[in-house]
């Protein structure tokens, strides 16, 4: 009977160790220190040099930012600068996208007001005009109403359209 007990107390006390050894080992790669672990990002697009970047875990884009070189023509407006990173991720810096062209043919007064030197008594005579000629049938045309002459066509050619 002796036997057995020491032999029951042998093999509690293995399990017990190993139970305790696991828990350990559990604890620690579960829960890492903080800070400590690092996640790999690459960057592609309007950037001067595509390449991954190592990161703490935890970093968010405008962390990011501040070690890429961006292009002239990188447009970060529509990005989210507090969004976490995570590993092997991969983010794409966007083009500038080219101007949205106004309809002189169809736009309202509030879209006509955000082309280059047109306010809204401008918008509002461009409207006026095109009401009683009707569409223009060139761009150039534009100049024929009162307060558009060469300058000011000149600033807005490239904005717009028929």
């Amino acid at each position: 009977m002796r036997k057995h007990l020491n032999l029951l107390f042998k093999i509690l006390s293995i399990v017990l160790s190993i139970g305790i050894i696991g828990y350990i080992s559990y604890d620690i790669h579960n829960y890492p220190i903080e800070g400590s672990k690092e996640i790999h990002v690459e960057v592609r697009g309007e950037v001067k040099e595509e390449k991954i970047y190592t990161m703490e875990e935890g970093s968010n884009l405008s962390d990011l930012l501040e070690l890429v070189e961006l292009n002239d023509n990188a447009d970060i407006s529509g990005l989210s600068l507090q969004s976490v990173l995570y590993n092997d991720e991969i983010i794409v810096i966007p083009e500038k996208s080219e101007h949205h062209l106004i309809s002189i043919n169809s736009a309202g007064i509030s879209e006509l007001c955000t082309l280059p030197g047109i306010g809204p008594k401008t918008a509002q005579k461009i409207i006026e005009y095109r009401e009683k000629t009707g569409s223009f049938l060139s761009l150039e045309e534009i100049m024929e109403v009162n307060g558009i002459g060469k300058a000011k066509f000149a600033r807005i050619k490239e904005y717009i359209t028929l």
